[in-house]
């Protein structure tokens, strides 16, 4: 398995122009996303554990267990006809209609493209995941800037179905055997629309950019 951290480029000065945007862009959200994820993830952790009230089944996931005598993480996985979301203890993984995908781990906010190879659950452990690559193209960078600002919106409004269900207390009880709180229970919808449009609003600016900076280089071919 290649992990996030091996697959990081070791030198960011080395990054093509065309992708560098991508790379510093990512980088100044990094540590906040980090750590707002690793507390969702515990949010979903609560959310599993209600007594007859699985919030993650509720809300239209499919649970897959280890295989039995196997150790490892419960999946859950919603499908729709345009999109795949699974989410396991140590990261997430979102994909479109077609078997490419992005992966982001629960510790580091880099996301990885698993491209080549069809994911085939049950998928316990980051060691069973298939071979990752890190964006290299502009292609797959906006790929994957596309669905993490996707994701994120997606997260957001869970949160507001979590408090329309279950009521604003809930997820301040979630919080106090968390020690490691970024974000109120009240705010976490409101931090997850802010980061995704981070990401959508850079993505939308470099769009323009790029056709800006075409635009100037056949003005200067005129000349």
């Amino acid at each position: 398995m290649t992990t996030t951290k091996e697959i990081m480029p070791k030198d960011p000065s080395l990054l093509p122009y065309e992708t560098s945007f991508y790379f510093h862009t990512l980088m100044k959200a990094k540590k906040f996303v980090e750590v707002l994820l690793h507390q969702q993830l515990w949010f979903f952790g609560n959310d599993i554990k209600i007594h007859n009230k699985n919030l993650l089944i509720n809300h239209g996931f499919k649970q897959v267990r280890p295989l039995k005598g196997l150790s490892g993480s419960t999946i859950y996985i919603y499908r729709t006809d345009e999109a795949t979301l699974v989410l396991w203890g140590f990261g997430v993984f979102l994909s479109e209609r077609n078997n490419k995908g992005v992966y982001i781990g629960r510790y580091n906010f880099y996301p990885s493209l698993i491209k080549d190879e069809l994911l085939n659950f049950p998928i316990c452990a980051p060691s069973n995941l298939p071979e990752m690559k890190y964006p290299e193209s502009v292609e797959d960078w906006d790929y994957c800037f596309r669905l993490i600002s996707e994701f994120f919106e997606w997260i957001a409004s869970y949160e507001l179905w979590v408090n329309w269900i279950m009521g604003s207390s809930y997820r301040k009880t979630c919080l106090k055997n968390w020690d490691q709180s970024i974000v109120s229970s009240d705010e976490m919808s409101w931090a997850w629309n802010k980061v995704a449009d981070f990401f959508s609003k850079n993505l939308e600016f470099h769009e323009k950019s790029k056709k800006y900076l075409f635009q100037n280089h056949w003005f200067d071919s005129q000349l």
